[in-house]
């Protein structure tokens, strides 16, 4: 995955926010995973209308912190949810 692509929930996954964190079901596959506030925020940010980058911005902005770091944390996050099949690249 690079900044410039577009991640987007995959069609099997229920994912619901809970206050700050949200809770992400693959029920086929029988996994819950909690997120914190700011990886609830990525959730709910990858619409399928954004780039990682975009997505980077927007927390480096809400969550006053570099946008380096944003980045990385961004990227590292989508990669992390596309290996468990919970994000996908829209096309």
């Amino acid at each position: 995955m690079q900044l410039s692509d577009i991640p987007l929930h995959t069609p099997d996954v229920v994912g619901r926010l809970l206050g700050e964190e949200a809770v992400l079901v693959q029920p086929q596959q029988g996994v819950v995973r909690v997120l914190n506030a700011v990886g609830a925020r990525l959730w709910e940010l990858a619409d399928g209308g954004r780039t990682v980058s975009e997505l980077a911005d927007i927390i480096a902005a809400e969550y006053d912190v570099d946008k380096e770091r944003a980045s990385a944390d961004a990227l590292a996050f989508c990669e992390d949810l596309a290996r468990r099949g919970m994000l996908r690249l829209a096309v």
